[in-house]
């Protein structure tokens, strides 16, 4: 071969060896390629530079996973020279970016003193914390073990304890010998009267974390470190005592809750403050009630923000009620949240404002009940939105898991006219009959209506009989009327009258209107047109027409009163403006000076209470609901 030809061979080898290196080397700056994918795949396959590489550029990028690959190859020595700063460097960038292993493994790094000029306890100590606090295992147990021996901390078995149960629950499996050595060792601390230990102790025994559930041995360590004035054990004997019944463990409850709140306990504050408003174990002052309430929302606790926003509300004052409602739903607390949703829809505060009434609905309903039900009722009336009874129907049946009345009233509404739903009259009853049995008076009305439609007229007589004796105006001249047609019920004059008598005198027009009849015709009474006069003049006063037409008459023919065309005409006059035909006939009979007129002679209307639904202009105040008591929930 000439040497020319040698040449030329050599270099092409050269250039064959260089195109091979530039195709295989990997292009670390490809903006289309994953580094931390493609380094964890060179990681795995043993190719640790190519590893380094790849987490290098990912962790330079300030990728939080990549930063802590990168450090434990610098740890381990692997694809990069062996170097603990440098791996203390990366690794507390991604533990301040919340990596939860970084944070672990720059404690280890910490408390060995590796890639720091000395061991650093203290800083171990956080960074175990950081990572324990979501749930690392190692980390729970690296604390367990250092607060037992009190490296980084105060030594304090109690809290060794609390983190080796931890740990030990999340399956690490040294420390559950450690967990019971410890356990071992607060047992005898709590007995030689260690208050710390005696509140730990109570609340594993309270939570049966490392031991057997058993309330009474709570109750017994918690009473024993509260005496000696432990704050947290005085607020957890209060939280145990208010759960029972009665007005001995509530008075119990409200002074250890009382003790901690003076010892600046925050959630002890917001308790005691409720207890002052509602008056449960201790005597209600509002004064007081505030007072710690303010202490508590102003330290953060969002229930205090809540509670506190309902007490201001209460008592009118609109600016402080809605700035603590808004801390509290900001935190989601739905109950805040319902009662800024309704402040906005009212208008409290400033002007009406639905589209935030309906947000703050909407978010609450998510599991709120109280909320679902006045969002239904937003739908319902399409106030601030689109009509849609479909979904009213839907928020109404979650809405009754807490029992609400008016929920239940309005759903059996719905059934019992199709909206939203197929007409169903069993369907209806059931929920009538659900917000009855809760004392809702429209309830118990409407479902006496529904028998009565369907003529079950003894039932019905039950249910407006009920609602009479209630004091419902309507109910009464319903079952005076059902008495006078022995509807449901045997005849009985005296019965009917009774019953007219207690609606009229309550100002029911029509009630007013049929005992005026009863007198006038001297039907079971004695005929008297005196008195028939004066109760058709009370309900012809209050714009009921056909009592307005009957008074009319009376004056017209002289009956009770002197004869008086002009006030005979314009009693007729009233009655015909409100579209009462038989009025505008009269009116006529006046005019050619006739003496016989068109009467209405009884006056009953058994129609089920609509309102909520029909009623226009629409009294919104009237039917959303507040929460109005401060609570311990």
């Amino acid at each position: 071969m000439s040497l020319r030809s040698s040449l030329f061979l050599v270099a092409a080898l050269l250039f064959a060896g260089m195109l091979y290196l530039f195709l295989s080397t990997p292009n670390y700056g490809d903006a289309n390629v994953d580094p931390i994918t493609k380094g964890k795949e060179a990681f795995q396959q043993g190719d640790f530079d190519t590893a380094a590489e790849w987490f290098k550029v990912a962790a330079k990028g300030g990728k939080a996973q990549a930063q802590y690959r990168f450090a434990m190859l610098y740890r381990d020595g692997k694809g990069v020279k062996q170097d603990d700063s440098q791996a203390v460097r990366w690794l507390q960038l991604a533990a301040a970016q919340g990596h939860t292993e970084a944070q672990y493994q720059l404690g280890v790094l910490l408390e060995n003193g590796r890639g720091v000029e000395q061991r650093d306890p203290a800083g171990a100590l956080t960074w175990f914390r950081k990572a324990a606090a979501k749930g690392h295992a190692g980390a729970e147990l690296h604390l367990a073990v250092m607060y037992a021996e009190g490296r980084g901390a105060r030594k304090n078995d109690a809290e060794a304890l609390a983190w080796a149960i931890k740990a030990a629950a999340g399956g690490n499996t040294e420390a559950r010998s450690f967990k019971q050595q410890l356990l071992n060792r607060v047992t005898a601390q709590a007995s030689a009267g260690d208050a710390t230990a005696q509140f730990v102790l109570a609340m594993l025994y309270q939570q049966g974390q490392g031991l057997t559930a058993d309330m009474q041995q709570a109750e017994n360590w918690l009473r024993q470190s509260a005496v000696q004035g432990n704050v947290e054990a005085q607020f957890h004997l209060a939280e145990l005592l208010i759960s029972r019944e009665g007005d001995a463990s509530a008075q119990e409850a409200a002074a250890w809750y009382l003790k901690a709140a003076n010892q600046k306990h925050v959630k002890a504050a917001a308790a005691i403050g409720v207890l002052y408003a509602t008056g449960r174990g201790i005597k209600q002052d509002n004064q007081k009630a505030l007072h710690w309430l303010n202490i508590a929302a102003t330290a953060g606790d969002v229930r205090a923000q809540a509670n506190l926003g309902i007490m201001y509300a209460e008592s009118g004052e609109d600016a402080q009620a809605i700035h603590w409602l808004t801390e509290a739903a900001k935190a989601g607390l739905t109950d805040a949240e319902n009662n800024l949703a309704v402040f906005s829809a009212l208008g409290r505060g400033g002007k009406p404002d639905m589209r935030a009434a309906l947000g703050w609905l909407k978010k609450a309903a998510v599991t709120d009940h109280t909320a679902q039900y006045n969002l239904a009722l937003m739908y319902l009336r399409g106030i601030g939105t689109i009509q849609n009874d479909e979904a009213a129907a839907e928020l109404l049946k979650q809405s009754l898991q807490d029992g609400n009345p008016r929920a239940s009233l309005l759903l059996g509404l719905l059934y019992d006219l199709g909206r939203g739903v197929v007409t169903n009259s069993e369907d209806a009853i059931t929920w009538y009959q659900k917000a009855a049995e809760q004392g809702n008076a429209d309830a118990m009305y409407n479902l006496a209506v529904l028998y009565y439609r369907k003529e079950d007229a003894a039932r019905a007589f039950e249910l407006f009989e009920r609602a009479a004796k209630a004091g419902d105006s309507e109910a009464q001249n319903i079952i005076a009327s059902m008495y006078q047609r022995a509807q449901g019920t045997a005849f009985n004059m005296p019965q009917a009258i009774a019953w007219y008598e207690k609606a009229a005198q309550s100002g029911y027009a029509p009630a007013q209107f049929n005992l005026g009849n009863l007198y006038r015709k001297g039907d079971g009474v004695e005929q008297k047109d005196s008195k028939a006069l004066y109760w058709y003049k009370k309900a012809a006063e209050s714009g009921f027409a056909p009592a307005q037409n009957t008074l009319a008459y009376m004056y017209a023919l002289g009956r009770g009163v002197a004869v008086d065309k002009q006030q005979a005409r314009q009693w007729f006059e009233k009655a015909a403006n409100q579209g009462l035909s038989i009025a505008s006939q009269n009116l006529g009979l006046l005019a050619q000076k006739q003496s016989s007129f068109t009467l209405a002679s009884h006056i009953v209307e058994v129609t089920p209470r609509t309102q909520i639904l029909t009623q226009e202009p629409f009294n919104i105040a009237h039917y959303l609901q507040l929460y109005r008591t401060p609570s311990l929930k």
